[in-house]
């Protein structure tokens, strides 16, 4: 880990955050992703928070894509992605950046609520 990301598994849902957004701490961030992915077997569904809320956290041009290479590759993979934002327009970008990388097969949605999100992500 980095100083400005953290992860934590809550059972089976995996929690990422960031209280900042350098490039190690985004390339930290990708990596522990793609090694949770890899180690769910590809019949069962992943789950992940991704904790975006703090203040000092922007989508940098890193995060955009290293979020592009892990989607795309992994685009045919079952997993739930919850997002957890404290701007009210960051979900509105952020849907409009997911449907530019094509078909997924994530279920993606946004929250302002860490508990809704685990809980929206444990409904299936």
């Amino acid at each position: 880990m980095t100083e400005g990301f953290f992860y934590e598994a809550l059972d089976d849902v995996m929690v990422y955050g960031f209280t900042r957004s350098e490039d190690a701490d985004v390339d930290a961030w990708a990596e522990a992703l793609i090694a949770h992915i890899e180690s769910t077997p590809p019949d069962k569904l992943f789950r992940v928070v991704m904790d975006v809320s703090a203040k000092q956290v922007s989508f940098t041009a890193r995060a955009r894509q290293r979020t592009v290479e892990i989607f795309t590759r992994y685009r045919k993979r079952q997993g739930r992605f919850a997002f957890l934002f404290s701007s009210r327009t960051a979900p509105y970008y952020s849907r409009i950046f997911f449907a530019s990388l094509g078909r997924l097969n994530f279920g993606l949605n946004y929250f302002n609520d860490r508990q809704k999100a685990v809980d929206w992500l444990r409904q299936s």
